[in-house]
């Protein structure tokens, strides 16, 4: 709960400041008595005068009052311009300015955390993972916290690090139980295990899987997943083709054509599970290059649900992810770190839903006579 001092500002003003926060934040609400001033200055990390001298600037201001036998409470009646105050939250993602607008993934988690600041009167700032430039923004004393969205492999030392030196973090989009710092993501993992068992219950024995780069961690996750759920249900490695692209967003043409001639083998794939919604477009592209048909000689599986998908040929089999909610659970979780309250849990997993639509199916049977193990 210590404050992060800077040297340019006065340390009561930050106490002052702090406190507001808590208050436009939510965390103290008119009424709310403080905690005695010896506690609340051991917690910050400063000496009590330093907080009589922070808190009697706000009682002037009229912000807090002070009761007899009470203490210092939150007042009833809040000056309007503490609320004009304009506080931040540091959002960072890839090809900020640019993947955000026409990514169907970035803008919904976009559009969640920025719904779910307005009505705080919290301002985002969106920023690439550039240290110098981050370390320059958390001079500020009007900084809340940092929301780190689907961050590459690179950038979790860095994320790391921020959250041990007491800024509070919450990384959205990936995850991992061994890090420190506090997470909320969508059950990739589950979700992979669950589409390759609806393709196993339709009569499926032969797979191809594409993936985005393994070190996004959705990939992985996802490909772990699709690999597990076939390994237990004795699926030999022959009849599993594996393919991986450099982004989640495209498949090059050497991927293509390497999948257009695995699919025309004679004991070729007859299902497909693409690890992103853009990946199963090009799959499903692909298949139809091949001279195949969907469902009834490929089914596919991809993972998103945008209204798009609902409108290709034939409509896509998919993965919804709550991605309103994880942007939401996201910014709680930093206003809680921002409170000083220990996130519960650490790493937070939502529930993905499988949306069956036609472009899976059961195998035809001159498919399934030739499936034989």
């Amino acid at each position: 709960m210590a404050i992060r001092f800077n040297a340019e500002t006065p340390r009561y003003v930050q106490v002052r400041q702090w406190v507001e926060r808590q208050i436009i934040t939510g965390y103290w609400k008119p009424g709310d008595a403080l905690p005695p001033e010896r506690v609340l200055a051991e917690q910050l990390g400063v000496s009590p005068l330093t907080v009589s001298r922070a808190l009697q600037a706000l009682a002037r201001d009229g912000i807090l009052s002070r009761k007899r036998r009470v203490g210092t409470v939150v007042a009833d009646n809040l000056p309007p311009a503490l609320f004009q105050r304009s506080f931040t939250v540091m959002a960072l993602g890839l090809g900020v300015g640019t993947r955000q607008s026409v990514d169907f993934y970035f803008s919904s988690v976009q559009r969640s955390i920025l719904n779910t600041l307005a009505p705080l009167g919290l301002r985002t700032l969106w920023l690439d993972y550039q240290i110098d430039q981050i370390e320059r923004e958390l001079l500020s004393s009007e900084f809340v916290g940092v929301l780190a969205i689907a961050p590459a492999a690179e950038h979790i030392a860095l994320l790391e690090d921020l959250y041990r030196r007491g800024i509070p973090v919450v990384i959205v989009g990936a995850s991992s139980n061994a890090w420190e710092t506090p997470t909320v993501d969508t059950d990739n993992y589950g979700a992979a295990r669950q589409g390759v068992e609806h393709l196993l219950n339709l009569g499926h024995r032969r797979f191809i899987g594409l993936f985005g780069a393994l070190e996004t961690f959705n990939s992985r996750d996802r490909w772990r997943g699709f690999r597990d759920a076939l390994q237990e249900a004795g699926i030999p490695e022959s009849q599993i083709w594996t393919f991986t692209t450099p982004y989640a967003d495209e498949v090059d043409e050497a991927n293509r054509e390497a999948i257009r001639t695995v699919l025309r083998l004679p004991n070729g794939p007859t299902a497909i599970f693409a690890g992103g919604y853009y990946l199963a477009l090009s799959a499903l592209q692909t298949v139809y290059q091949a001279g195949l048909r969907v469902p009834e000689e490929v089914s596919l599986i991809g993972f998103d649900d945008p209204p798009s998908a609902a409108l290709s040929n034939p409509p896509l089999t998919t993965f919804r992810q709550p991605l309103e909610q994880l942007g939401a659970h996201a910014v709680q979780k930093l206003l809680d770190l921002a409170k000083g309250k220990r996130p519960e849990p650490v790493h937070e997993y939502l529930p993905v839903e499988l949306v069956i639509r036609q472009s899976s199916g059961r195998i035809a049977p001159e498919a399934m006579s030739s499936q034989a193990r």
